[in-house]
């Protein structure tokens, strides 16, 4: 059962609208239907859209029950750096999505799909207690030369969508904020590989170094570079991305430990401890993170962390957090990074807060997990080991690590019985040195990287 309440309009004044409330009886989650989206013929990108892009900061808050989204802010930005073809994605990827349709013919010519530090908080047992929270989140849109209709949407473990929000957007409204994105912080490139559209932009923000600490960021960034950039597939990539840093020094050094008592005034403000976990480091104001990242073009955000901590964490297809002081922190970050950039599953079991995450008998989207047994059917088929037994028995670590069997080991995505992942070891289950990416992994990341430099 939803109940709405829209703002609507070609130019509503002021820019903060709020979106569709929602209230959920029981067993009755996210039950409205996605509207159709237009079959008109869509046009080109140079049809739809001016240089630059637009950056809209949301506002999130609710309980499982009951909830609503307000858009904050609109800031303009000069660069839009992703290429046409990802303008509206074919992937399935993502729990929320931004629709953007042309306001005069209704025809879709742009789509956002991610994911939300609100979405999963939905998934705890305080939000599900009726604990009301809040939480930021962003979305870029490449800017239209049209008034376009916004229309923002969330799907549930059982992949139906229900509308959040929706407002009518002119790209010549007076309260979208055009300044300056330059912040006065330290810009530096480590490697170009070309225009922003053709390649793959990534960003490193310093989170928790002090003034004098500029040279171990920069070091900081080019070792997390490197480690990437020796692991398959990357290490065969690498001429596909562009590394950026920037710098903002913070007040004080390292990050807030909640379970320690320790907190520490940072230029993001990043946390341990999310959903109380101790090890999940997060960074909850989004708008502020995306403002300092917006000084540079970008595809997704790293955070690196100055603290010697074991943990990180990464919301899918937008960032990533990692320490950088920690012996594992390197492999911390490619884990993190497979998240946040290719939306690639966690391949372990338990050990989180969320609930029902992976609802029984439900496909999940994520390109590494199944529930799917029939090799005609299984989503990574054209990887399976010949002969391989469904589901597969697992083997010595050793063993398996030699082998590299393709086939479908039975737990993951948090799930002990009924959920499958392609190998049995892979960077997205554990983090031992020698296991890296399982070829079902390694193929996820490397069609995220070509899709994002259009090849």
């Amino acid at each position: 059962m939803t109940v709405s309440s829209r703002n609507s309009g070609a130019n509503p004044v002021p820019l903060i609208a709020i979106g569709v409330l929602w209230s959920i009886l029981p067993g009755l989650i996210w039950s409205q239907p996605t509207p159709a989206a237009g079959n008109a013929h869509r046009p080109s990108f140079n049809e739809s859209f001016a240089e630059g892009a637009l950056r809209l900061e949301f506002n999130w808050l609710g309980s499982a029950a009951t909830g609503a989204v307000s858009l904050q802010q609109i800031y303009s930005e000069p660069v839009w750096p992703e290429h046409p073809g990802l303008v509206v994605p074919e992937h399935a990827l993502g729990r929320t999505q931004l629709l953007v349709f042309d306001a005069a013919t209704g025809t879709l010519i742009c789509r956002r799909r991610f994911d939300t530090l609100f979405g999963e908080y939905l998934t705890t047992t305080p939000a599900r207690e009726g604990v009301q929270r809040g939480y930021e989140f962003t979305v870029r849109i490449p800017r239209p030369l049209k008034p376009v209709r916004l229309q923002l949407e969330m799907r549930d473990g059982h992949h139906r969508w229900t509308t959040l929000f929706e407002r009518e957007l002119d790209p010549q409204d007076h309260h979208i904020r055009s300044e300056s994105n330059e912040a006065g912080d330290i810009v530096f490139d480590l490697q170009s590989a070309g225009e922003p559209r053709e390649s793959v932009d990534l960003v490193f923000l310093s989170e928790g170094y002090q003034a004098d600490e500029e040279a171990e960021f920069r070091a900081d960034v080019a070792r997390m570079s490197e480690y990437l950039f020796s692991q398959a597939p990357y290490s065969e990539l690498r001429n596909e991305f562009s590394i950026r840093g920037v710098f903002r020094p913070s007040a004080e050094s390292g990050v807030d430990e909640p379970v320690k008592g320790s907190f520490r005034n940072t230029a993001l403000n990043s946390s341990f401890s999310i959903f109380d976990l101790d090890r999940y480091l997060l960074v909850e104001d989004s708008h502020n993170m995306h403002r300092m990242a917006a000084q540079v073009p970008y595809d997704c955000i790293v955070v690196l962390v100055n603290s010697k901590t074991y943990g990180g964490g990464a919301i899918c297809l937008d960032y990533c957090v990692t320490t950088t002081g920690h012996p594992l922190s390197p492999l911390v970050f490619v884990h993190e990074f497979g998240h946040a950039f290719a939306y690639l599953a966690d391949e372990y079991i338990g050990d989180v807060a969320y609930n029902d995450m992976y609802p029984e008998g439900i496909e999940p989207v994520e390109p590494n997990i199944t529930r799917e047994l029939d090799p005609a059917k299984i989503k990574w088929r054209s990887l399976l080991t010949p002969g391989v037994t469904l589901p597969t028995p697992s083997l010595p670590v050793r063993k398996a690590a030699k082998q590299q069997i393709v086939g479908a080991f039975e737990g993951g995505g948090y799930v002990e019985r009924g959920m499958y992942r392609p190998e049995q070891e892979c960077w997205m289950g554990s983090l031992r040195q020698e296991e890296g990416f399982c070829a079902v992994c390694r193929e996820a990341i490397r069609r995220m990287v070509l899709l994002h430099c259009g090849k």
